[in-house]
């Protein structure tokens, strides 16, 4: 029963992690209707940027979260106003190639600048544990997980009590019925992005004190936050973290009783379940996209 437990646990403090960084990629594709392709390398972005001011200003990662989340906002809205805009009038096809065009862009400037080798952020707390009860827990996994739960809560407030927020979820739900009470879609999207891409980044920066990464990691965390939005749901940052509370748990579990090299395997076997059974995922509702 301890072992089940442990596992459990393990799976929440992972899952609260995927949640928390798929957010932005559902926020975009619940709201502008888009997929992006590079959000994962725009994580990838957030983790360099942490290692640079790690090493070379000697800040700790979560003070560079600001700086983080600042910069990711700028870029974002920058992608937006100037590549993304110009396509989401046309096929959803276009969007894709352009964004898939972008990670490959974004993932090589990276390998010119920094090279293929495995990096990371050696805080001097990485190796460090702690005792509960009967379980041991990483000090690094604790922290990120109560920073996630902290800035998905602080993203829920904003999203539920803001006019700025329920202007976001309003263009999601119903796009011409936001244009007619007067809210600005094309206003909606930028901001939308820019807070997409500025949690990406400090995703990265989390990520970056976990385990170690390479400019080409992009592709893979792009399909982890897939995965979370088709079984979390898409538009609401509940959603997001459900699904990636469900994902966390079912990895955890399935990497210790059939082996690490089963749980990707096991991930999309459920995508393909919740897109016959459940499209909307576990608590999507109604957004623009779904028809």
């Amino acid at each position: 029963m301890e072992i089940i437990l442990q596992l459990v646990v393990e799976g929440l403090l992972l899952g609260t992690f995927y949640g928390f960084m798929a957010l932005g990629f559902t926020l975009t594709w619940g709201v502008l209707n888009i997929l992006n392709l590079a959000y994962g390398s725009l994580i990838i972005i957030g983790s360099y940027l942490t290692y640079l001011l790690f090493n070379f200003l000697g800040l700790d990662p979560l003070l560079s979260l600001p700086i983080s989340f600042a910069l990711g906002a700028v870029f974002g809205a920058l992608l937006q106003r100037i590549l993304i805009s110009r396509v989401m009038t046309f096929e959803p096809f276009m969007v894709l190639i352009l964004t898939f065009g972008l990670d490959i862009l974004l993932s090589h400037t990276l390998n010119l600048i920094f090279r293929a080798d495995i990096r990371s952020i050696d805080v001097s707390y990485a190796e460090k544990s702690i005792l509960i009860g009967p379980f041991i827990f990483s000090f690094v996994k604790l922290i990120v997980f109560f920073v996630s739960v902290l800035l998905t809560l602080l993203l829920y407030l904003f999203m539920s009590r803001t006019w700025t927020g329920k202007a976001i979820r309003a263009v999601a739900l119903d796009r011409e019925g936001a244009t007619l009470v007067g809210i600005n879609p094309s206003q909606i999207f930028l901001i939308t992005m820019a807070i997409g891409t500025g949690i990406a980044f400090c995703a990265g920066s989390l990520y970056g004190t976990m385990q170690g990464f390479t400019p080409f990691d992009g592709g893979f965390l792009t399909i982890k936050a897939f995965l979370v939005s088709i079984i979390g749901g898409l538009g609401r940052v509940e959603s997001a973290l459900a699904g990636g509370l469900f994902l966390g748990i079912l990895e955890i579990f399935v990497s210790f009783y059939f082996g690490e090299e089963w749980k990707f395997f096991a991930s999309l076997i459920l995508m393909l379940a919740f897109l016959i059974f459940r499209p909307r995922g576990l608590l999507g509702g109604k957004y623009y996209g779904l028809t």
